[in-house]
């Protein structure tokens, strides 16, 4: 881009410096730079832009109720808040059968259904101090005449004496036939002797 000095001695005229200096100043108070120009025009396209993409996105909402919409925004919490609920509640009862199974694990229960069934399960859930409510509970069923019976070593402990081969048959540190001497013993048949 030319400025306003060479334009004038390329057509021949010639400026003093305080001609130069005036023009100087009068261009400055009066035109723009084309790059300040471009920018206004760049900022106005954009602007348009802007304008034109709004008004496209506003199209969407013609024939639109707001109050309709708002009542389907505060449907819609209202149905995020009841998810929100069941989720908490399913939580809390998974927690709450977590802990009722290691309580009845831990007073030696057998069978943890049978005891279960036997507890009212609604009141301990709405206890404030639910795992003494279930140890109460546990320990009241434990005593009782009815249902101790659910409750103490499940399995008792089998001492073993021998070992046993693959065909089944359980020796006592010696030969077969001391089982089957035994057996026999036990069901009180007399053992006959090889002659």
């Amino acid at each position: 881009m030319k400025n306003f000095e060479t334009i004038m001695s390329e057509a021949g005229i010639e400026l003093t410096d305080e001609q130069k200096s005036a023009i100087t100043k009068a261009m400055a108070e009066n035109y723009k730079p084309i790059a300040d120009w471009q920018k206004q025009v760049d900022k106005v396209t954009s602007l348009t832009d802007q304008l034109n993409t709004t008004t496209e996105a506003m199209k969407k909402f013609d024939g639109v109720d707001p109050e309709a919409l708002k009542n389907q925004i505060a449907e819609l919490n209202q149905k995020l808040s009841d998810k929100e609920s069941e989720y908490q509640t399913q939580i809390a009862d998974r927690d709450f059968q977590d802990m009722l199974k290691e309580s009845i694990a831990s007073v030696k229960g057998k069978n943890t259904k049978a005891i279960t069934a036997l507890l009212d399960l609604d009141t301990l859930k709405a206890s404030k101090n639910q795992k003494e409510d279930i140890a109460t509970a546990l320990k009241g069923l434990a005593e009782a005449e009815d249902s101790k019976m659910l409750f103490g070593d499940t399995e008792p402990e089998v001492e073993v004496v021998g070992f046993g081969d693959p065909i089944g048959v359980v020796t006592k540190n010696g030969g077969g036939d001391a089982w089957l001497s035994q057996m026999m013993a036990a069901a009180g048949i007399a053992e006959e002797k090889e002659k």
